[in-house]
């Protein structure tokens, strides 16, 4: 015998509240007090309720998927923001599919083209580098986007970003209460918006202190072997300006960070923490190096979440006749939480700006 499909009105019954109000609570939407939907979500886990979202989407005029896009899957920051963006998505019971671009643009607006074939209902793409191309899909084709960090400027497409700015001012001034005056700069050949802002932040930290911004390198990559090169490429450059090596690198990452120390080590420069070394990202390998990394936190699986809820609400907008209310998170154990508290209206924003912490270890 076929076993019962567990319907809404059985949630209904056993829960003792409205269709409605099942209906609401199961769609995160709705005002009720959170034991109410704490309990409508309880009972439906209870009796092992499985929505269908085929029906859902008929009603709805929505496929329940939506689309990311990473440049790559081996850097950790996108593994983490995918973690943030999928959370929140199984929350709100959506699918969704992921894509790399293998760092090519081209590739990547080829995904972006496949996932509207699929019909998803929007699209969230990491660390972009053609965002300003989106501006034309998404009015085209009324499809929500939202991009994660973009490295172009990305005007009228709403975005997700890292304060790369007061990041890297957080590290001039820590780098200049140790002391430290001649202060080298180590950046990325690509010189995305997340590069000329770091940059910014050392320019402008060095010439607040009194100092000239005089040494700057650029690393081939952004990766631990792009910055060994760039470390190597460095040392000749501040003997000869300063006779003697750097007192402080800003690195323009952690895994570029990770390369100078290796080749410092290799040099022989590392000797009682000779050089002061930060990083940026917080990943978990600067924690593991010896030595450990100062660094910028980037909260990524947070920032992941922002760029879900903020989609969510550009596609509540596309279905007007629905009726969307204002909600209280759940405070339950498993909620994903966000990198500070955020309000409605800072959703309602083009563009998320979201602060990262300075993280104080031996290298700095």
């Amino acid at each position: 015998m076929a076993k019962k499909r567990i319907s809404i009105k059985d949630i209904a019954e056993v829960a003792g509240v409205s269709h409605p109000t099942v209906s609401r609570a199961l769609r995160g939407r709705g005002r009720m007090s959170d034991h109410t939907r704490e309990r409508i979500l309880d009972v439906a886990k209870e009796l092992g309720y499985a929505p269908s979202l085929m029906a859902r989407g008929l009603v709805m005029q929505r496929s329940f998927c939506v689309g990311l896009i990473v440049p790559t899957f081996l850097d950790p920051f996108h593994s983490e923001v995918a973690q943030g963006v999928e959370e929140w998505a199984r929350q709100h019971h959506y699918s969704l599919f992921v894509s790399s671009t293998d760092l090519d643009p081209t590739r990547e607006m080829e995904v972006a083209h496949s996932l509207l074939g699929r019909q998803v209902d929007g699209i969230i793409v990491s660390s972009s580098r053609v965002g300003d191309r989106y501006l034309e899909m998404s009015t085209d084709s009324d499809m929500p986007i939202v991009l994660i960090n973009p490295e172009a400027d990305s005007a009228q497409i709403p975005t997700v970003v890292h304060d790369d700015y007061g990041g890297g001012a957080l590290l001039m001034t820590h780098l200049l209460q140790q002391g430290h005056r001649n202060i080298a700069h180590m950046g990325v050949m690509t010189q995305g918006r997340a590069h000329h802002e770091r940059k910014r932040a050392w320019t402008d930290g060095m010439r607040n202190g009194g100092l000239a911004p005089e040494l700057s390198v650029d690393c081939p990559t952004g990766s631990i072997a792009g910055g060994m090169h760039g470390a190597a490429q460095l040392l000749p450059k501040a003997f000869e300006l300063w006779q003697a090596p750097p007192e402080a690198i800003f690195c323009y990452n952690d895994a570029t960070a990770i390369g100078v120390i290796a080749t410092l080590r290799q040099g022989g420069y590392m000797a009682q923490g000779a050089i002061a070394i930060t990083g940026f990202d917080d990943l978990d390998m600067a924690a593991a190096i010896d030595p450990a990394l100062t660094t910028i936190h980037q909260p990524r699986r947070e920032m992941g979440v922002l760029a879900m809820r903020k989609l969510l609400s550009l596609i509540d907008r596309m279905h007007p006749h629905k009726e969307i209310h204002p909600h209280k998170e759940n405070a339950k154990e498993n909620a994903t939480p966000v990198v500070a508290p955020i309000d409605k209206s800072q959703l309602e924003r083009a563009s998320i700006l979201v602060p990262g912490n300075l993280v104080i270890r031996r290298s700095a």
